[in-house]
């Protein structure tokens, strides 16, 4: 008899004990959660917009190239008409 009280009080305090813990955890899960995915979120655009000034960046230096070298190639066209 002395071991269904002691099973009873178990279940009971354990009901006790885990509903307010399981509460408080709920809400701040439900608080903390959104706030977790704008950050997520904040950081993936960062990440995009790096990756879009890289390839930015690229083009442009493959711009610079190109510029450069067919500045060259009028330079050594006109060489050959100066002399």
């Amino acid at each position: 008899m002395r071991e269904h009280f002691e099973n009873f009080f178990v279940a009971i305090g354990s009901i006790l004990i885990g509903i307010p813990i399981g509460f408080f955890v709920g809400i701040v899960c439900w608080f903390k959660f959104p706030f977790q995915i704008y950050y997520q979120a904040r950081a993936n655009l960062a990440i995009q917009r790096i990756h879009r000034a890289e390839q930015q960046i690229k083009q442009l230096q493959e711009e610079d190239q190109d510029i450069w070298e067919r500045h060259i190639n009028r330079m050594e066209e006109k060489k050959s008409y100066d002399n």
